[in-house]
């Protein structure tokens, strides 16, 4: 019997069920125990008083207002859905009772985790949209490697992180903004810096875009103040002064980037591992040759990004070129910066996809599943969720032995790819 042909409603419909069997099934990881709190809290706080209150279950809140307004939602629907329910198990006496404990334990969870969820089934739309263009039979590969890819499905279902939504807003910003639509450009690539700044890297890549599209320098005013306004807007009800725009800019700077943590290594694979380990208790405030290790680091990559973007900034700006330099912008960042976490890898693979279907050379499935293999075992590391213990036993052993060779394979892998771009046109990679 032949198989049946793979299509994209197939494709999205089959990684939605399988994802949402997952998070039926798997263990949740204690992070998503902060969202459940933010979003509880801001129904009792409101928002004025949300970021300034000192007492919260989990720890302080340390994302921008729409991550907390999307936990706040989600927080609205699970009372409202728990209570239908309750109703029914009232007032209809054949109503299974046996459900009111499962979905008091986990109908929250499930429903933090759904929005990023949907954000990994549109990546992998946005994939095979961008791909098709150019080499329509690439198009399904492309995105099955995005939506079957572990690392992807354990962050979203498993860990419920935010890391899809942030992506999905980010590059849809960039390319849609590319392909000259100002409004939903401008305002997706803003929207995600109003849920998290991780990605606000990509900003010169996004200030490129507009550079190579000056010629529309009246569209792109015009379709940026709505965008202005909006953040305006969404700013008013939470600002502690009269202006919001100053509410801001205290908002990231005293209530985002100051809890952001301080440590040299947040757990990830990448330069701060080889040189110390995994060891969280290490502060990015130590010293080398009298400069904190965080500002050499910031040096280093503004410095490499720099060479990155000079490489081909006067060649024409094509797909291809963007999505090549959020790669090495991201895979920049995630090795050289301090304070940097397992998960802040995530960004290199939804381009890489589309680089593998737009037949980059560089961009091959060996070095995709290498790179995939090392985030999975990166994300798994020190958090051990599910715990399986002669894993544990492996990653732990000599002091994190393994964990430190596999930064060193990742630097490897990224040195590569940064020395293959300088040595050749992005167009020949």
């Amino acid at each position: 019997m032949a198989w049946p042909k793979v299509t994209l409603k197939r494709l999205l419909i089959t990684s939605l069920l399988l994802r949402m069997l997952i998070i039926l099934i798997s263990h949740s990881h204690p992070d998503i125990y902060n969202h459940l709190d933010w979003g509880n809290r801001f129904l009792e706080l409101g928002p004025k008083k949300f970021y300034e209150n000192s007492v919260w279950s989990v720890s302080w809140p340390n994302q921008p207002l729409a991550s907390i307004l999307l936990f706040a939602s989600i927080a609205a629907l699970n009372k409202f859905i728990f209570s239908l329910f309750w109703w029914l198990n009232i007032h209809i006496s054949l109503f299974p009772s046996l459900l009111i404990p499962i979905l008091s334990n986990n109908l929250h969870i499930w429903l933090v985790k759904t929005p990023f969820i949907i954000s990994d089934i549109f990546i992998g739309f946005l994939i095979f949209k961008i791909v098709k263009s150019a080499y329509p039979s690439r198009a399904i590969l492309s995105a099955s490697l995005f939506l079957f890819n572990p690392i992807v499905i354990y962050n979203s279902a498993v860990w419920g992180q935010t890391d899809s939504l942030i992506n999905l807003l980010s590059l849809s910003g960039l390319y849609i903004t590319f392909r000259k639509n100002y409004f939903w450009g401008i305002f997706l690539f803003f929207l995600s810096l109003l849920f998290k700044l991780s990605l606000i890297i990509y900003l010169p890549i996004f200030l490129l875009i507009i550079y190579h599209h000056l010629s529309d320098w009246k569209r792109i005013i015009l379709y940026s103040l709505p965008t202005i306004v909006f953040i305006i807007l969404i700013a008013l009800p939470f600002s502690i002064y009269s202006n919001p725009v100053q509410w801001l800019w205290y908002l990231y700077t005293n209530r985002v980037l100051s809890r952001q943590g301080n440590m040299l290594n947040g757990n990830a694979f990448n330069f701060w591992a080889i040189l110390k380990g995994i060891d969280l208790s290490l502060n990015e405030g130590i010293k080398y040759f009298g400069v904190s290790a965080k500002f050499l680091s910031q040096i280093f990559v503004a410095i490499l990004s720099l060479i990155i973007f000079l490489k081909n900034i006067s060649k024409k700006l094509d797909l291809k070129l963007i999505f090549i330099l959020s790669f090495l912008i991201s895979f920049t960042a995630f090795m050289f910066l301090t304070n940097m976490h397992e998960r802040y890898l995530y960004p290199i693979f939804p381009p890489f996809c589309i680089l593998f279907g737009l037949k980059s050379k560089l961009f091959n499935l060996k070095t995709y599943f290498a790179l995939s293999a090392i985030h999975l075992i990166n994300l798994y590391n020190l958090w051990y969720y599910p715990n399986i213990n002669f894993i544990k036993l492996i990653l732990e052993y000599s002091h994190y032995l393994l964990p430190r060779l596999l930064s060193v394979l990742l630097l490897i892998l990224f040195c590569r790819f940064f020395i293959m771009y300088l040595r050749k046109e992005y167009d020949k990679i």
